[in-house]
């Protein structure tokens, strides 16, 4: 099982910040894909590490890179068909060891001065989910450890360990193992440690699970597992429309 089961307000800088106040990086650059450009096996494969005071993003789309500044899914970032398409290496370091949320607001600032990027949020109808606490309580043990969230897959792919994971970053998880908005409603602020075994629900499909399934066998495994419930939804979700870009990014 993967583990990547991963209008008005201006996107030049965020609601209430004027743009000479936006959080810039030290040193940055942003180039296009040496890798997507040679093509074959890997070329569409992408890479983002955010580490205190660095990110690196290889292979991204402008797609990606939005919607990871904007701590949203690809499939909330809209915009030309090439922002979907065109790939790019993005290397940047901050002059302190800024936090990920920091981060996010300085590729916001990079993309639009690099690429010219602006836009702004509307809100679409569409599928999403609500996560709550399911009754009885949580069943996940709040972590004595320092550091960043981490995702730990088994040998065997049916088990995934997290470590110090927070309910934001789990519901990014869980979003993009289920193609759809998680809206966090737990009430949890803290960071936990819990350990999901799918092998007992993935083997009451002989053949394995459809794509059909897997929504299903989600919602039940952190139900059992961690005491957390998903419910489905549709209503209005927040979405990032590109309003301009340019394809070829200024002198880094």
């Amino acid at each position: 099982m993967s583990t990547a089961l991963a209008a008005g307000v201006l996107f030049l800088a965020p609601a209430g910040l004027a743009q000479s106040d936006a959080p810039a990086f030290e040193v940055a650059s942003i180039k296009p894909s040496e890798l997507f450009r040679k093509g074959g096996e890997g070329s569409r494969r992408q890479s983002i590490q955010a580490e205190p005071g660095s990110l690196t993003m290889r292979n991204v789309t402008l797609t990606n890179a939005i919607a990871w500044a904007n701590s949203m899914q690809d499939f909330q970032v809209t915009g030309p068909a090439w922002i979907g398409e065109e790939r790019y290496d993005i290397l940047a370091k901050a002059g302190s060891q800024a936090p990920e949320d920091r981060l996010r607001l300085m590729l916001r600032a990079l993309l639009a001065e690099r690429l010219a990027v602006a836009s702004h949020r509307e809100e679409k109808v569409m599928p999403f989910y609500l996560l709550t606490v399911a009754k009885g309580g949580p069943k996940v043990k709040e972590s004595d450890g320092e550091g960043d969230p981490e995702i730990h897959p088994g040998r065997n792919r049916t088990t995934v360990a997290a470590v110090r994971m927070t309910t934001a970053r789990f519901c990014e998880l869980l979003s993009l193992m289920l193609h759809a908005p998680i809206q966090d409603q737990t009430g949890l602020k803290g960071r936990y440690d819990a350990t999901l075994d799918f092998s007992q629900l993935i083997a009451a499909y002989p053949q394995g699970p459809s794509p059909d399934d897997i929504p299903a066998m989600i919602m039940n495994g952190i139900q059992d597992m961690l005491g957390l419930k998903l419910e489905p939804k549709k209503g209005p979700v927040e979405i990032v429309v590109v309003d301009r870009a340019e394809k070829v990014p200024t002198e880094n």
